[in-house]
C-alpha cells in the first residue's frame, strides 16, 4: 500500500506543466475508478474490468494479465501465463520468466517501459509470431500480492497518442497495487463463502446423523431421558451428564444441541482429558498474538461456542485452577484471551458437561471445586451401562453395521441369533464404543460372508483383581502407621499398579478397567508415591 500511495503523491506532486494537466486527469480518474476494485464480481470479471481500467488510464491499445504458474515441477521452470489478454480470442500467452519485458518485470520486481521495442533486446518476438499482433511499445509493472511477494505483470502495449512515460508508469503502479487489494479481498470473499459452504455441508450431515439416532430404548431410565430430551433442549440450564466411558454421553449432549434453540449455532466438544495442563488455559481462552515466544493470536473453545453449545467430556479431568476460572466464566459470561491486556469478551453459550468420576468424591478428595459442581449439575442425566442395558444390543448392533455400510462402503451384513445371543451374554467393560469395535473387527473376520457368526467375535475373560482371603488381615498392616491420606494414596498406588499388570503393561486397557481415560492415568502416575 506504500507504493500506490508514494505513485498517488508522486502524480499529484508533478510540477511539470506539460504532464501537470494529466496527473490531475489520472488522479480524477484513479479515484473514480477505484470503487469498481473493490466491488464482488466473479473472479474474471474483476480482472477483464481492471484490464480495461489500465489500458484507459494509459492510452494504450491493448494489454495483458500475467500470472506465475509453475507448471513444469520437474524442471523447475518458472512461467508467467496470460489470465487474461485484450484482442486475442481463445488464446492463452505463456513466456518463461526469463523471456520478455514481462518476464524481466517479474524477476527485478520492477516497472518498465520501452517506447522502441524493435531495439530492446529484452522484448520477446514469440508472442507477436503466435498472436500476429505488431508491438511497438510497451510498460508493464509488477503485480504484488500482501505479503510483498509478485504473483504476476500487468502489461499494456502500444499507446495510441505518444511515448509511455513516468506519468504513465506511476498510474499503472498505483492501479496495480489497488488491484492487488481487490485480489486479496476477492480471494478472501471466496473463501468465505467456500468455508461457509463447507460448515453448512458439515452441519447437514451432523443433522442428519444426529436425526437418524434411535430414541428408544427398553432400559426405562434411558427412556426417560430420551421422552425428555426436547424439554432439555427449550432451556438454556447447564447439564451435566455421568455415566461409564463408551456409553454414549457425547452422543445425548448432542441429542440436547439438537432439539434446542442453537441447534443452527455451533457444537463444541472438548476432551479435558487430553489436553495437557500447561495448555489448558491457552485452549479453553484462546491467547493474544506474543502472549509467549512465538505464539500467534487464536480464538479460544470457548469464543468459538458463542451462540452455540460447549460440551466439556471428563470434566472431572479440569485442573482445579482451571475450575476457578471457568466458574468465573459462567458468573460473569465474559472471557479474556490469555496475555490480553483488553476488556473481557461476552460470551453466549450454552453448557453440556459429561464425567465418569464419582464428583461428590472428587469433592472430599479437594480434586473437584463444589462450587463449580452446583453450576454445572443443574440437570444431571444418569446414562446406564450396556450391561445394563441388554435389550438395545439388537437395535444397537443393527445402527452400527448400517453404519458401517454407509460411512465405509461395506457390504450390510446381519448377525446370526447364536452371535447374537453371545453378544447379549458378554458383560461389556466397554460399553458401546467396545461394541463398535468388537462388531467391526467381526466384519473384517468375516470377509465377504454375509452373516456374522459367533466365532467372528473374539471376547477375553477379565481378570480378577483380588485379595487372598488368608492375606487380607496382614495386607492393611501396612497402613497401620498411615494417615487416611497416605494410606488412600498407597492404596491407589498399588491398584493402578496391578492393573497395567493385568492388562500386561497396556496402560489403555489399564485406564479402561480402572474407569480412567488415558491422560487421567498419566497424572495419576506422575503422582504416584515410590
Amino acid at each position: 500500500m506504500e507504493s500506490v500511495v508514494g505513485s498517488l503523491l508522486w502524480l499529484a506532486g508533478s510540477a511539470d506543466n506539460k504532464n501537470m494537466s494529466k496527473s490531475h486527469e489520472l488522479l480524477k480518474f484513479i479515484g473514480d475508478s477505484a470503487q469498481i476494485f473493490f466491488e464482488q464480481q466473479a473472479g474474471e470479471s474483476l480482472i477483464s474490468r481492471i484490464l480495461d481500467l489500465c489500458i484507459q488510464a494509459t492510452g494504450a491499445d491493448r494489454g495483458t494479465i500475467f500470472f506465475d504458474s509453475q507448471i513444469n515441477l520437474e524442471q523447475h521452470f518458472k512461467y508467467l501465463n496470460s489470465y487474461i489478454a485484450t484482442g486475442i480470442r481463445n488464446q492463452t500467452i505463456v513466456i518463461n520468466t526469463d523471456q520478455g519485458i514481462a518476464g524481466k518485470v517479474f524477476r527485478t520486481r520492477k516497472s518498465y517501459f520501452s517506447n522502441c521495442v524493435a531495439q530492446d533486446k529484452d522484448f520477446y518476438l514469440g508472442v507477436d509470431s503466435k498472436t500476429g499482433y505488431q508491438t511497438e511499445k510497451v510498460l508493464a509493472v509488477p503485480l504484488h500480492w500482501k505479503d510483498g511477494k509478485v504473483i504476476g505483470v500487468i502489461e499494456v502495449l502500444n499507446k495510441a497518442d505518444g511515448d509511455f512515460d513516468e506519468t504513465d508508469q506511476h498510474a499503472l503502479e498505483a492501479l496495480s497495487m489497488l488491484a492487488a487489494v481487490a485480489f486479496e479481498n476477492y480471494e478472501v470473499h471466496q473463501k468465505n463463502e467456500e468455508s461457509e459452504s463447507a460448515i453448512e455441508h458439515r452441519k447437514n450431515i451432523w443433522r442428519k446423523s444426529i436425526s437418524s439416532v434411535s430414541l428408544h430404548s427398553k432400559a426405562p431410565e434411558l427412556q426417560k431421558i430420551y421422552d425428555h430430551i426436547g424439554d432439555f433442549g427449550k432451556s438454556d440450564s447447564n447439564i451435566l451428564i455421568t455415566g461409564e466411558s463408551g456409553v454414549g454421553k457425547e452422543v445425548i449432549a448432542r441429542l440436547a444441541h439438537h432439539h434446542s434453540s442453537r441447534r443452527d449455532g455451533p457444537f463444541i466438544a472438548i476432551n479435558c482429558a487430553a489436553i495437557p495442563e500447561s495448555l489448558f488455559e491457552a485452549e479453553l481462552f484462546g491467547v493474544v498474538k506474543g502472549a509467549a515466544t512465538g505464539t500467534v493470536a487464536r480464538q479460544g473453545q470457548i469464543e468459538l461456542a458463542h451462540r452455540g453449545t460447549l460440551f466439556l467430556d471428563e470434566i472431572g479431568e479440569m485442573p482445579v485452577e482451571m475450575q476457578a476460572k471457568l466458574l468465573r466464566v459462567l458468573q460473569e459470561r465474559k472471557v479474556q484471551r490469555l496475555g490480553s491486556t483488553e476488556s473481557p469478551k461476552a460470551v453466549d453459550f450454552r453448557l453440556i458437561c459429561a464425567t465418569n468420576k464419582h464428583i461428590e468424591a472428587q469433592i472430599q478428595q479437594e480434586k473437584f471445586r463444589e462450587d463449580l459442581f452446583y453450576r454445572i449439575n443443574v440437570v444431571n442425566l444418569q446414562i446406564p451401562s450396556l450391561r445394563d442395558r441388554k435389550g438395545d444390543i439388537p437395535e444397537l448392533a443393527q445402527a452400527i453395521l448400517e453404519q458401517l455400510h454407509n460411512k465405509r462402503g461395506w457390504k450390510l451384513k446381519r448377525i446370526s441369533p447364536e452371535a447374537l445371543d453371545r453378544l447379549i451374554d458378554y458383560h461389556w467393560p466397554g460399553n458401546i464404543r467396545e461394541l463398535e469395535n468388537k462388531i467391526e473387527s467381526a466384519c473384517l473376520s468375516a470377509g465377504d460372508r454375509a452373516v456374522l457368526l459367533p466365532d467372528d467375535f473374539q471376547f477375553k475373560a477379565r481378570p480378577q483383581l483380588s485379595v487372598v482371603p488368608d492375606a487380607q488381615e496382614d495386607s492393611l498392616k501396612r497402613f497401620e502407621n498411615l494417615s487416611l491420606r497416605e494410606a488412600r494414596e498407597a492404596f491407589e498406588a498399588e491398584f493402578v499398579q496391578r492393573a497395567i499388570q493385568g492388562s500386561l503393561g497396556n496402560k489403555s486397557e489399564a485406564a479402561r478397567r480402572l474407569g480412567v481415560s488415558r491422560e487421567g492415568l498419566r497424572k495419576i502416575l506422575i503422582k504416584k508415591p515410590a
